[in-house]
């Protein structure tokens, strides 16, 4: 191991499950402080270095989060207190985030949730729906009160008007999220969360609508809507929101005119809007489709894989010209290099490369670094040098398309192998493919021949047990001496261990315990077998795995690959592909999603149908859906 270009001991630290990361991180860096003083007193003053903190990126997006939210909550405030024009109007309103919010956050503790990304993404989404309820509320009470009730009259009758219509709102959302809260697979697994806690967060605020909003208005809401001229605030703030009421008060006139001109020409309205719709949902052809956005995290990792039999001296070797190369790059901050695989091989190497802060490297994303050391590594061909995400559980390989080939025949899965690999490499959409499939070293195999093994009477469990212990050897006594015990192992001596060139002189008992030449049963030839086998459901499979390039989408890849092995392979019987990690993830995900959104629309429509007990008002109400589909795929093609 080098870190820096300097021999290291890499010490790798998991936490346990349910553990803090953040909590756990933190612990190891005071005890490494500790440790630092011992090291020092040590010849050579050897230093630790902190070659990665996963609790430094996670902290850093849960702060990222908290400060959306907190901009969110101050922004849904000022636009909130503009549109009201009215300070006590703003804070009553305004209740209602606090209120929601605090109380999502009991709903979260009893339902075990934590804070995390997930559960913050969900609150800084709801910031801007919490407080729909609320305004509803407060308009139509001001509403009353201009028409001259009091404000507890108001307050009360204001309320029951719009209550039908509150409730419809926020049950139509709680809708939406319910199913997405419940969807399988893996990605079930965050969205519970997500979905759950702006379940909670609407809950607690239909809620605070038709209480908290009502009783302040009974008692705090007073009859003006709008900022007394004759004060400082007045003087001040005041003429900014009499300005924009005035602006409102413009767009209302301009939505009248165009609501008029609506009415006037329907079918001429409906023709523009269907336009529209295929117009934009058109674009979706062009919208790539995948299961994350690319990331920007600023680390990676590149893998080396020599021929089978390189020696780990050799691989030490180009693998440091390798690691000269990353850590000559600017953009490079830490570059650590592990000579030898996970399971002893010594023909493979890996580096983590962790980049300087994006503030330092504007416009540099990870994504566009790793194309910078793809060219860069073009001259150690040899090497088979891979440029990917970086794998941080230590669970293998961790690219975004991932296909493994399934079957039980070793011949039929490598022959289709070659043939879907090459189709990878021809892939513009996919970069740096790869197979786990690596030939082993040459080895010399012995096969019986059956009708020769059962006229000399040999069987395959008692040769193979006899050329075990004629090369490897067999502990045959004990050699006890002076308290101490050795084992002794009788085989044949160095020079004659060698079967492929001593095949004619091996010989094997039959079951008569009657020796008999190899070479008359036997058949032997120098082979190469795979160097590992992977298993997955019971099956023999060879991966075929690759990156994304730059704008790419994974489902656009996944379909252009199906298409063309579908042209190009014929699969023999017993062989099938299967798609894994992120690639399965992805198929899961559109199956899932897909009925999320279906369960969300007839939800919707039974709730909006119980509410206004009828079943054509909700279809009216729920004609925004496609404008609504098409818009958000029109914007999604635009900003690419």
């Amino acid at each position: 191991t080098f870190v820096g270009g300097k021999k290291s001991i890499l010490l790798d630290v998991y936490r346990q499950s349910g553990s803090n990361t953040v909590a756990v991180a933190n612990s190891i860096k005071a005890k490494a402080e500790k440790l630092q003083k011992d090291l020092d007193a040590l010849p050579g003053h050897p230093k630790l270095t902190l070659v990665r903190d996963a609790s430094w990126w996670i902290g850093v997006n849960v702060q990222d989060v908290k400060e959306s939210i907190f901009f969110g909550i101050i922004l849904t405030i000022i636009v909130v207190y503009f549109f009201l024009a009215s300070g006590r109007s703003t804070f009553i309103t305004g209740m209602a985030l606090p209120n929601s919010l605090l109380g999502a956050f009991i709903l979260m503790a009893l339902a075990g949730f934590s804070v995390n990304i997930v559960t913050m993404l969900a609150l800084s989404l709801s910031v801007g729906l919490l407080i729909d309820d609320a305004i509803v509320v407060r308009e139509n009470i001001f509403r009353h009160i201009e028409m001259g009730k009091d404000p507890i009259t108001a307050a009360r009758e204001g309320t029951a008007e719009v209550q039908l219509a509150v409730v419809a709102t926020t049950l139509s959302v709680m809708a939406v999220f319910g199913p997405v809260a419940f969807m399988s697979g893996m990605i079930g697994q965050f969205m519970r969360q997500f979905g759950l806690t702006i379940i909670f967060a609407m809950a607690i605020s239909l809620f605070d609508a038709l209480t908290m909003a009502p009783m302040l208005s009974a008692y705090f809401a007073g009859a003006s809507h709008g900022p007394n001229p004759n004060t400082i605030w007045g003087k001040t703030v005041g003429r900014l929101v009499v300005w924009f009421s005035k602006f409102q008060d413009w767009l209302e006139r301009r939505y009248e005119g165009i609501l008029k001109f609506t009415l006037r020409h329907p079918m001429m309205v409906l023709f523009f809007s269907f336009l529209t719709f295929l117009g934009l949902m058109a674009t979706v052809v062009g919208i790539p489709k995948g299961f994350f956005p690319e990331q920007d995290q600023g680390e990676f990792s590149v893998t080396l894989d020599m021929a089978p039999g390189t020696n780990i001296d050799t691989m030490a070797g180009v693998a440091q010209k390798v690691d000269e190369v990353i850590r000559a790059e600017k953009y490079t901050q830490v570059s650590a290099l592990t000579v030898g695989g996970r399971n002893g091989e010594p023909n493979k190497a890996s580096f983590y490369i962790h980049m300087i802060p994006y503030s330092d490297r504007p416009g540099v994303t990870t994504g566009k670094f790793k194309e910078i050391l793809r060219g860069k590594l073009v001259p150690f061909a040899e090497a088979n040098p891979l440029v990917k995400e970086f794998d941080a559980i230590g669970a293998g390989s961790n690219r975004q398309f991932m296909l493994n080939i399934l079957g039980y025949d070793q011949e039929k899965l490598e022959l289709v192998a070659k043939q879907i690999f090459d189709i990878a490499k021809e892939n513009k959409k996919l970069k740096g493919p790869d197979t786990t499939y690596r030939p082993g070293q040459p080895e010399f195999q012995l096969k019986l021949v059956p009708e020769l093994a059962q006229t000399y009477g040999i069987n395959s469990r008692t040769y193979g047990t006899e050329l075990r212990a004629q090369v490897e050897g067999v502990v045959a006594a004990k050699f006890r001496k002076t308290g101490k015990e050795y084992d002794v192992r009788v085989r044949l001596q160095d020079d004659q261990r060698n079967l492929r060139e001593n095949f004619s002189q091996v010989y094997v008992p039959n079951v008569n315990n009657r020796m008999v030449r190899l070479s008359d049963v036997a058949k032997g030839e120098v082979a190469t077998g795979p160097s590992a086998i992977s298993r997955q459901d019971r099956a023999r499979f060879i991966q075929i795995n690759a990156d994304l390039a730059a704008g790419a989408g994974l489902g656009d890849a996944m379909a252009e690959m199906n298409k063309a092995i579908a042209e190009k392979v014929q699969l023999p019987e017993g062989v099938r592909l299967v798609y894994v990690g992120s690639s399965e993830d992805f198929q899961d995900f559109g199956r899932s999603i897909t009925l999320a959104i279906a369960a969300a629309i007839l939800i919707i429509f039974l709730v909006l149908s119980s509410l206004y007990e009828s079943f054509v008002t909700p279809f009216t109400i729920m004609l925004a859906l496609p404008l609504a589909f098409c818009g958000a795929f029109g914007a999604l093609y635009v900003t690419g």
